[in-house]
């Protein structure tokens, strides 16, 4: 499950905080080439943001979603605060080579990348990410137009797609940042997540990616 989550979070992330690159494939369709671009051309001009997210999950074990909200900060290149509020609390922080993991009301894990093998390797996809290494991600990752401001990313790395078959997402035509990411599972299940109130090149306070709790 862990896992799994991490690896939403970095998806996600992918589509949020990177420009992606629009590459020189000749085989690739005007439409793509001009979308991509401009997401490109809009996120190179943010260093910081906040958002709110809904997220729904979709189980075939359930006849209803599991509906989850919470917010995400982030300010480049290396400090990350993603944050469930609702339901049950928890949250992910990333800050330079340490890290920071807090559940409901169980105490804080704090790590350091140096000597935990699995956080080093999430962190290490999310910094290349964010470093603009795009041409490994596409070695890893399809990226096709669904619609006009929409896209289809299916991974290409067999470890990836046995959790992740394909991921959706709809952009704003303002901002270019994702207003829906549907991520379909291979047996069927789903989870469908709405980001709004995006705020760009926002001063963020130290604690925000020092504590649990940003108002301690």
């Amino acid at each position: 499950m862990i896992d799994r989550l991490f690896g939403y979070i970095l998806m996600i992330l992918f589509c949020i905080v990177v420009p992606i690159s629009a590459g020189a494939d000749s085989g690739r369709e005007e439409g793509l080439d001009a979308l991509l671009s401009d997401i490109q051309n809009k996120s190179n001009q943010f260093q910081s943001l906040t958002c709110q997210f809904s997220q729904e999950r979709h189980l075939s074990l359930f006849s209803r979603p599991v509906l989850f909200k919470g917010t995400l900060a982030i300010i480049r290149p290396d400090h990350l605060r993603w944050e469930f509020r609702d339901p049950v609390p928890s949250v992910l922080i990333f800050s330079g080579n340490m890290g920071l993991r807090c559940t409901d009301n169980t105490p804080p894990v704090h790590f350091d990348l140096a000597s935990d093998p699995i956080m080093r390797m999430v962190a290490e996809q999310l910094w290349t990410w964010l470093n603009g290494n795009y041409k490994k991600l596409e070695d890893t990752y399809a990226v096709s137009l669904r619609a006009p401001s929409s896209l289809l990313i299916t991974p290409k790395d067999q470890g990836v797609a046995g959790f992740i078959q394909s991921i959706a997402i709809t952009f704003s035509t303002e901002s270019r940042q994702p207003e829906l990411v549907e991520i379909t599972e291979p047996g069927g299940d789903k989870t469908i997540i709405r980001f709004h109130d995006f705020i760009f090149n926002v001063q963020l306070p130290a604690a925000t990616f020092t504590q649990c709790s940003s108002h301690e």
